[in-house]
């Protein structure tokens, strides 16, 4: 999990003769960089979980320093540390300033102007440097299972376990991607920024790792219920932020050792595949229901196949003649031979139906009262949504 602002004050506050003046109760904000600013137009910078810290030498005078703070504060920067004891002194921290911290929840830390601002930062720097390190040396161990990288897995094991990463315990995977064919690194850095955040406030035990263009969630030890919801609400948190952007995830099925976790891993891959498909937020693999079956293939040329001897030709001549015999058929099997259904459904009248229907059954020779043929067709449609094929 990233450092926390709480962290590192916890832990240095004597050295650095560190004071918290305002905004104490957002203490746990997620800091993944430490930033030296003096001017507010640096805001265009900034990601997201910096952590400021500021001589105050452009912002002398109350007003350009509630600015500044603002600014910052809009940023979504972690915190800031003021630097008093010459451009700035303490009696300039106004009442209104503190005010301001404390309706953002934003911390406001002050440090004499005795500590060098280079001995703080270096320290900072080092600490967030070997936070990232573990993170990805965690990171890299789940994906060596995942990938069945064997000759790495004793290492893997040994890293997850000194991360209480059990050997046998519960895991699930969910993945998640955004209506963006490519993610740039800004969007994905901010985007992680959120999810992080998100999962250390309300105290989830979730690994987080950007893989193969996807979010990977690691879930650990947590009810299938839970998962949901959480992904759930994770959504509706960036697409707040993200006004237009559409997200839509895929979560697998829970193993119980971590042999096992590329299994969830595919099965995630599969359940985002059908919600991206069905244009749904959320897709469950346990809920696919035939589609889980279709997902154990691995030949997809037999899948193709399949589809083709039952379904192409009707498809081909749609397109040449365009017409709707295919959509027709799919209705007709879904609404169980009720014409007037199909009808309804496809707002036709009903005799357009049964004309279709005389046709298909002539044309492609079809027995639709047979249970087995009506069977194999609509296998045949199913891997037609499973492969895509609007």
């Amino acid at each position: 999990m990233p450092l926390t602002l709480n962290e590192l004050y916890t832990q240095t506050k004597h050295q650095y003769h560190l004071s918290m003046i305002a905004g104490e109760t957002g203490i746990d904000h997620i800091m993944n960089w430490v930033y030296v600013s003096e001017d507010s137009s640096t805001h265009n910078f900034l990601k997201g979980g910096e952590l400021i810290i500021t001589t105050g030498i452009n912002c002398q005078d109350e007003a350009s320093l509630y600015d500044f703070i603002e600014t910052m504060i809009k940023s979504h920067t972690c915190g800031m540390i003021l630097n008093t004891g010459k451009y700035i002194l303490s009696e300039d921290i106004t009442d209104s300033i503190k005010a301001l911290c404390d309706k953002h929840n934003y911390p406001l830390i002050e440090m004499p102007w005795k500590v060098h601002i280079y001995d703080i930062t270096r320290n900072y720097y080092n600490k967030i440097f070997m936070d990232t390190q573990k993170d990805t040396s965690i990171t890299d161990a789940f994906l060596s299972f995942i990938e069945e990288d064997s000759l790495h897995h004793y290492d893997a094991l040994r890293i997850l376990e000194d991360n209480h990463f059990e050997k046998e315990d519960c895991y699930e995977i969910a993945l998640m991607k955004c209506n963006k064919k490519a993610i740039s690194d800004d969007l994905k850095l901010r985007l992680l920024f959120l999810m992080e955040s998100y999962i250390k406030l309300n105290d989830l035990d979730i690994h987080i790792a950007f893989y193969k263009n996807h979010f990977l969630f690691v879930f650990h030890d947590m009810e299938e219920e839970l998962i949901y919801n959480e992904i759930s609400s994770l959504i509706s948190t960036l697409e707040n932020s993200f006004k237009k952007m559409q997200i839509y995830a895929g979560i697998g099925s829970s193993v119980h050792t971590l042999r096992e976790i590329r299994v969830s891993y595919q099965r995630s891959l599969a359940a985002l595949v059908y919600a991206a498909n069905n244009g749904q937020e959320i897709a469950r693999f346990e809920e696919m229901g035939f589609f889980r079956i279709l997902h154990s293939v691995n030949d997809k040329n037999l899948l193709m196949a399949y589809h083709d001897e039952y379904l192409k030709n009707i498809e081909e001549y749609d397109e040449i003649h365009d017409t709707n015999y295919l959509e027709t058929l799919h209705q007709y099997l879904l609404c169980n031979g009720s014409i007037q259904h199909v009808a309804s459904n496809m707002f036709c009248h009903r005799n357009t139906i049964t004309y279709r229907m005389r046709v298909i059954e002539d044309h492609w020779d079809l027995k639709l009262d047979d249970t087995v043929e009506r069977f194999h067709l609509m296998v045949a449609f199913f891997i037609r949504d499973y492969l895509g094929r609007k």
